[in-house]
């Protein structure tokens, strides 16, 4: 509560007192990761730099672009030299790239995370214990353990959680059962699952028995006819916001819909060029984060792997947070299958999640309307019972009507420009 009051306190605070706080937290972890984590000590050491050369966040650009390769080809070096004094949680990103990647997040960190999630849904009136219906994520493959946690938390938060894995009809018409009976105040969700339940409340006319104040959407690029359609159907507005935890840079958007709010307390975000440099207002570039709490594992200049846009303007609502004006990142197919059934891209990432430490790459390509072909570059301790789980999950989901199979590859093809489609759709839909 202390921490959360912290960020609420600093919600109007002026922008030259959080880029001050900025960077004295930013020349810490510098000092901290030259002293304590061999990779950067090794990376100072071949640019001739010291700590002292990273004052501010205009000084970041002295340093190169890190990358999830980079982090796995030097995992042994990432590891502080005083790990074992620190708390902390492994965690795993989803890896909408195709690359997913283990992690360590600081349990202050990922304390102040939520803070921040929580405190900035303010902007749309939420205050903490208000319910909240969350149709996202996956509970694929967890374990007994993390379901019951999992469990105490939403039941704690007053949240009610359904998976966005399965959106058949069927289950969409239990959601609205569940919801009807719960009577959120606020909606959250992915983009494609918040559109497509809107859809089908539409489509079948059901009855809504409660009214949100507002959704909340994430991890996914919202398209203005996936707002238009959701604020038409619940009556109310949405409330968008961007993030990463491995990066730990987040943003939120407030009432005047302008763009997001960049949170400066957790993290730096720059947008740069492809040489790393730091671009001004209305320039796409690649969006970098730099966590400022995390000494489990320090990210510094991340590449997040997605494009946005900054404004130079401030937001009327009075907050001096700058303005992430676009964000031009990576969208995720939806597979559609016989007898109406639907999986979100961001679904499935969620659930490849599970499997960091044994794949290296995937990919997921629907060849005909009832058959899936999934590319693996398989990392050394991937099993066969992998591959039994990967199926019976899809199966799971979709039926044992549609072909699942598996071919190992040495690498996923990138298209031209470079990147990973992590979803590839070769049927019409």
């Amino acid at each position: 509560m202390e921490c959360y009051k912290f960020v609420k306190k600093n919600e109007y605070e002026s922008y030259e007192n959080l880029k001050r706080y900025q960077e004295e937290k930013l020349q810490g972890l510098i000092q901290f990761s030259y002293d304590k984590v061999p990779y950067y000590h090794k990376l100072f050491k071949s640019l001739n730099l010291k700590p002292e050369d990273i004052r501010s966040i205009e000084d970041l650009q002295k340093l190169p672009i890190l990358t999830k390769e980079i982090i796995r080809n030097n995992q042994t070096d990432f590891v502080p030299l005083n790990l074992k004094d620190q708390k902390y949680v492994v965690r795993t990103t989803g890896g909408s790239t195709g690359v997913p990647l283990q992690y360590r997040l600081s349990m202050q960190d990922g304390a102040l995370a939520f803070d921040i999630l929580y405190a900035n849904w303010g902007y749309a009136g939420y205050e903490l214990g208000d319910k909240v219906a969350v149709i996202a994520g996956s509970s694929l493959i967890r374990s007994t353990k993390s379901k019951i946690i999992g469990s105490i938390k939403a039941y704690m938060m007053n949240f009610k959680e359904y998976s966005s894995f399965d959106l058949s009809e069927k289950y969409m018409d239990n959601i609205v059962i569940g919801l009807n009976k719960f009577k959120p105040k606020y909606l959250k969700g992915f983009p494609s699952s918040m559109y497509l339940f809107a859809k089908h409340i539409k489509n079948r006319d059901l009855e809504i028995d409660f009214q949100p104040e507002a959704v909340f959407t994430t991890a996914e690029v919202l398209f203005n006819s996936q707002r238009e359609l959701v604020e038409g159907v619940f009556n109310c507005e949405v409330f968008d916001q961007y993030g990463l935890n491995d990066g730990g840079v987040t943003a939120f958007e407030c009432g005047m819909h302008k763009g997001l709010h960049i949170d400066m307390i957790r993290s730096i975000m720059e947008i740069v060029d492809e040489n790393g440099n730091q671009l001004g207002a209305d320039k796409e570039g690649e969006i970098l984060a730099t966590s400022l709490h995390n000494y489990a594992m320090p990210f510094i200049r991340y590449d997040t792997s997605d494009l946005g846009i900054v404004s130079d303007k401030k937001c009327v609502c009075g907050r001096e947070l700058p303005l992430l004006k676009k964000i031009v990142g990576r969208t995720t197919d939806i597979l559609e299958f016989p007898d109406n059934m639907v999986v979100s891209g961001a679904a499935v990432v969620d659930m490849f999640k599970y499997f960091s430490d044994k794949i290296r790459e995937y990919q997921v390509v629907q060849k005909k309307q009832n058959e899936i072909l999934i590319r693996i570059v398989k990392d050394t301790a991937y099993s066969k019972n992998d591959s039994e789980l990967i199926i019976k999950a899809f199966q799971g989901h979709v039926g044992t009507n549609i072909e699942i199979n598996i071919e190992f590859v040495d690498r996923i093809e990138t298209t031209k420009a470079g990147k990973w489609n992590f979803i590839i759709k070769e049927v019409e839909g």
